[in-house]
């Protein structure tokens, strides 16, 4: 489910200069700018937004006709800017607040308004307002169409795991690469519906375990693949493993020569495998409450 953002500029105002707002996404990450072909029987452009840390992606278009239905009703002070943004819905309102900082950013430096269809007219950006519109616009959508394959979390811990999910290469860099760092992913067991968060280990190595994660999944060379729950394995570890203060909270770092005396904890481990059978998800496909 999507969302259209429109954008729009006071007539009084000189014209929209596009160049610039491509310009503007060619100084943002994970953008890719792609134009129709002459054949196409409308001509625009696509402004392509990858998220590799989420696996999600979203666009804007600037397009040759408006795209608004009710344009007519609209107070003639705003004209359309025919360039619009299609909002992911069904999302962690952590990157629905990253899109709404590029949507502040877009409207301030274009003195640019924005108007949704639910919207009597054309309104200025407002960075709270319109995070309160997106939430409310989401729990109306999964009140009418149901969760669609989402997972509900805790949305102070989502938060974190999000920011964490965020910092992966910057806490690499930062232990030099000596210790691994993972992304979290979601599961759900397809049996009883159970879900939660889990985070990838290979067993005897330094690691950075992520915040507020259900599960550990184990790989040994060995024994193969293991599922266990996170406290139940801390328990275990609680002695070889150090916390991470002053960045995120419950962050913990197994490091390297830790890491070697853990295969003596082999047999307790094997006695808190989990008999799983669940699916993953996207990070993206989380929501709090």
């Amino acid at each position: 489910m999507i969302m259209n953002i429109h954008f729009f500029r006071k007539s009084a105002l000189e014209k929209l200069d596009y160049e610039k707002i491509l310009d503007f996404f060619d100084q943002q990450q994970n953008f890719e700018i792609y134009y129709t072909t002459e054949q196409e029987k409308e001509s625009y452009v696509e402004i392509l937004y990858k998220d590799h840390d989420f696996g999600f992606e979203y666009r804007y278009y600037i397009t040759d006709r408006s795209r608004v239905s009710k344009i007519y009703d609209l107070s003639p002070v705003y004209s359309n800017a025919k360039f619009f943004l299609e909002m992911p819905i069904m999302i962690p309102s952590f990157l629905a607040k990253e899109m709404l900082m590029i949507i502040q950013k877009l409207c301030r430096e274009f003195d640019l308004g924005v108007y949704h269809e639910s919207f009597d007219d054309v309104v200025p950006f407002n960075m709270v307002e319109f995070l309160a519109f997106f939430e409310k616009q989401r729990a109306q959508c999964i009140q009418e169409f149901g969760m669609q394959d989402k997972m509900y979390y805790d949305e102070e811990k989502l938060n974190i795991i999000c920011k964490f999910q965020r910092s992966v290469n910057r806490l690499s860099d930062y232990y030099h690469n000596e210790v691994t760092v993972n992304s979290c992913y979601p599961i759900v067991d397809n049996v009883n519906g159970d879900s939660g968060m889990c985070y990838d280990w290979k067993f005897g190595t330094p690691i950075i375990f992520a915040p507020h994660v259900d599960y550990i999944l184990i790989q040994d060379e060995e024994t193969g693949r293991m599922l266990v729950r996170r406290d139940e394995l801390f328990g275990i570890l609680d002695k070889y493993i150090s916390e991470i203060k002053n960045f995120l909270p419950d962050l913990y770092i197994l490091k390297a020569k830790q890491a070697k005396k853990c295969r003596k904890e082999m047999k307790k481990i094997k006695k808190i495998v989990m008999d799983k059978n669940y699916k993953v998800l996207k990070l993206c496909d989380v929501i709090g409450r």
